[in-house]
């Protein structure tokens, strides 16, 4: 991350569509090539409406190329609701797309922050707020 920050040389005359595909392609040639896992991080584009519910994996700012050529995808999703502070210690992870059945499976789980441990535990521990 930022994925906006690697540079960039798209011809005038190709789509950013059909540019992130070729760069994803290229990517996972060199993945396979010398046996490494690549992960991106994107974020959401700004949503119309949005209601503070988790994104969609088309919700990806760029092209719906980052999904349809993904391995995997994994949407995390904290709350921003300032009035209930507990509930932003949750982070719910949403496996939304497994290629490989052997690598896993679509689920969900929520994890929630320890402010003593710094670490995301998969059980809620009471805290002082």
């Amino acid at each position: 991350d930022p994925y906006n920050e690697l540079d960039h040389q798209r011809p005038n005359s190709m789509s950013e569509t059909e540019y992130v595909s070729q760069m994803l392609t290229k990517i996972k040639r060199f993945a396979q090539h010398y046996d490494v896992h690549v992960w991106f991080v994107a974020h959401p584009k700004q949503l119309q409406n949005w209601r503070g519910e988790a994104p969609d994996l088309y919700d990806i700012s760029g092209s719906a190329h980052f999904i349809n050529k993904a391995d995997n995808g994994i949407v995390i999703h904290r709350s921003r609701d300032t009035s209930q502070p507990e509930s932003m210690r949750a982070a719910q992870i949403f496996v939304r797309k497994v290629r490989n059945k052997a690598a896993g499976h679509i689920g969900d789980c929520t994890l929630y922050y320890d402010r003593r441990s710094g670490r995301y535990m998969d059980e809620d521990i009471e805290e002082d707020f």
